[in-house]
């Protein structure tokens, strides 16, 4: 591992989500019925294309106004994915390739996010997602057919579950006789619990109890906002102001860690709590958790990026309960042929609240649990892990007292593991599959054609090559073979000779590309068999045709070169020849 990141050490807190470029559109899954998923939008969505169907939420938590709030009952299908392939698109309605494997509810947060595939290269610019906004978002998905050299960032830190609601301005009440409550609607006053894998519930949403992940609101008055968390636990939000004390702790508690034993699911980062506030505007920052990335690649090298879904520190308070911090996200990578270069993955969570106030102590933030890196191909001793949990605030006052932190806790750190199979159950792409049309007319020559396919009458034969899967093909690999029937016999001149123009040259056979990517010379890529067999290869085709009609020619080879491309949404070429009805 790189002496720079060693597992387990600070770094220096983000308290705002980074900039960059976002590659992948989002959709809310309205409904799904066996192939057809109907969706809220389908912009960015294309037939040929490869998804991804991903549970946001969906857990169900413990409601009862007792230290067992926001404790989770059951997952349900929260934090589950699968890879699907679209076929077509119409309106706002997608049809797959296949139903999906796994029961999503979509009633509990379910997106549908793109995939776009690349062939490889230098990752020279930082990817981001779309900021989590209570349905869809904080997600980045890609695949990558060959090596990907990480010199910029996979960056989904602060893009995850949100952090609770800061609370409202309220006149100091000589402390307050709330104190012990778990849950309920937002009050003035009232700490508010950060957003996780629970749906969200407007009665639930205020008091220390944590919400699944979701870090704790801190209680009135002054007591500190418990950190988020996922599968390090969030920190306990610390005490409430200092002539308030009464032995008790009333901060947030911490987001809950999360259970990935199945290892078939991945959450985002709970969200931090709020502290409560008593006498002006709270400042506690964004405090989201970190997002979640799927990448699969054929070789990953690198180069200096590094791949993160951290948690948002909260920023320091002077007057209130200091907010907790988000807890980190998900990282899952699967490789093909190997991960080299020691990429630095980090899933830290974010740093609890400080409280820099010196006439009283007030209550500071929680510290963010750690996330998840989940690899497959490739081992965390291949990659520089960085799964911190957040550290919890620090208080002038509280260190003159013997307890710095006024008795917020730090977050639980994450963990990384390998042998993550639900990833790389597939390959990174579709393979490519190619669907060859043959079509005829009439050629017109000099307006002395009988406009039917009689003897002595020429036609043009328009060959359409098109890929309908999702991968390329190999380098050079396209290779048609077209079979001429005895009935017509081949024109080796130019294709428009005595006619309209409408082929660029003067060679026999014409190319014409829509998308394809590959490169076309007559002179290397067009061969002829005059053999009663099929040919087996390109260099099977040797026979040299006379000029003008040849009747000896029985089949043309065709080998454009380079890789077929991936249809984005189009990827076809067309081949056309000319020949006489015998």
């Amino acid at each position: 591992m790189a002496a720079a990141y060693p597992y387990g050490s600070a770094l220096a807190q983000t308290t705002s989500a980074p900039s960059g470029t976002v590659i992948n559109s989002y959709a809310r899954v309205v409904s799904i019925s066996s192939t057809t998923v109907q969706l809220s939008s389908s912009t960015g969505f294309t037939a040929n294309s490869r998804a991804l169907i991903v549970q946001m939420k969906g857990a169900s938590v413990t409601r009862t106004d007792s230290a067992a709030h926001g404790d989770i009952t059951g997952y349900g299908s929260a934090g589950r994915f699968e890879y699907v392939k679209i076929i077509s698109v119409s309106g706002n309605t997608v049809t797959l390739e296949a139903a999906p494997s796994v029961a999503f509810n979509t009633g509990g947060s379910l997106q549908m996010v793109s995939v776009p595939v690349f062939d490889g290269g230098s990752l020279n610019q930082n990817i981001i997602p779309q900021a989590w906004n209570g349905q869809t978002g904080g997600v980045i998905a890609f695949d990558v057919t060959g090596t990907l050299t990480l010199n910029a960032n996979i960056d989904a830190t602060g893009r995850g579950f949100l952090g609770g609601a800061l609370a409202a301005s309220t006149p100091f009440d000589s402390c307050a006789s709330d104190q012990i409550n778990y849950t309920g609607p937002v009050e003035a006053g009232t700490g508010n619990k950060g957003e996780g894998i629970v749906p969200n519930a407007a009665a639930h949403a205020a008091r220390r109890g944590h919400n699944g992940n979701g870090g704790g609101g801190g209680n009135i008055t002054d007591a500190g906002g418990g950190g988020g968390g996922n599968i390090g636990a969030g920190g306990l939000g610390g005490r409430e102001l200092d002539v308030c004390e009464d032995d008790g702790a009333f901060g947030g508690l911490g987001g809950q860690t999360l259970d990935y034993s199945p290892n078939n699911r991945l959450f985002m980062g709970g969200g931090g709590g709020s502290g409560s506030e008593v006498s002006q505007a709270a400042s506690g920052g964004n405090r989201s958790g970190g997002g979640l990335i799927f990448l699969r690649v054929g070789q990953l090298v690198g180069g200096g990026g590094q791949i993160i879904a951290d948690g948002l520190s909260a920023l320091q308070d002077n007057f209130n309960g200091s907010d907790g911090g988000g807890g980190g996200g998900a990282i899952a990578v699967s490789v093909i042929s190997g991960l080299s270069g020691s990429p630095v993955f980090r899933v830290t969570g974010g740093e609890g609240g400080d409280e820099a106030n010196d006439q009283f102590a007030h209550g500071t933030g929680g510290g963010g649990g750690g996330g998840a890196i989940r690899l497959f191909g490739a081992t965390c001793a291949a990659i520089t892990p960085v799964v911190n949990g957040g550290t919890a605030g620090t208080s002038v006052l509280g260190n003159d007292a013997g307890d710095p932190n006024w008795g917020a806790i730090d977050g639980g750190p994450g963990n990384c593991q390998g042998n993550f199979s639900a990833l790389g159950q597939t390959s990174p792409v579709d393979p490519a599959r190619l669907n060859v049309v043959k079509t005829s007319s009439v050629y017109t020559a000099n307006g002395s054609s009988t406009g039917f396919s009689i003897p002595a009458e020429d036609m043009i034969y328009t060959i359409v090559v098109q890929n309908v899967g999702g991968g390329p093909a190999g380098e050079d690999s396209v290779f048609v073979i077209d079979q001429l029937p005895a009935q017509i016999t081949f024109f080796n001149g130019d294709i428009d000779d005595g006619g309209p123009d409408n082929f660029p040259g003067s060679d026999p056979v014409a190319f014409v590309d829509n998308g394809s990517g590959l490169s076309f010379n007559y002179a290397n890529d067009v061969a002829f068999s005059n053999q009663p067999s099929m040919p087996i290869s390109f260099a099977d085709c040797t026979y040299e045709p006379a000029s003008g009609y040849d009747p000896a020619v029985t089949f043309i080879c065709i080998n454009p070169k380079g890789v077929f491309a991936r249809p984005q949404p189009t990827a076809e070429f067309t081949i056309a020849l000319r020949a006489r009805i015998n």
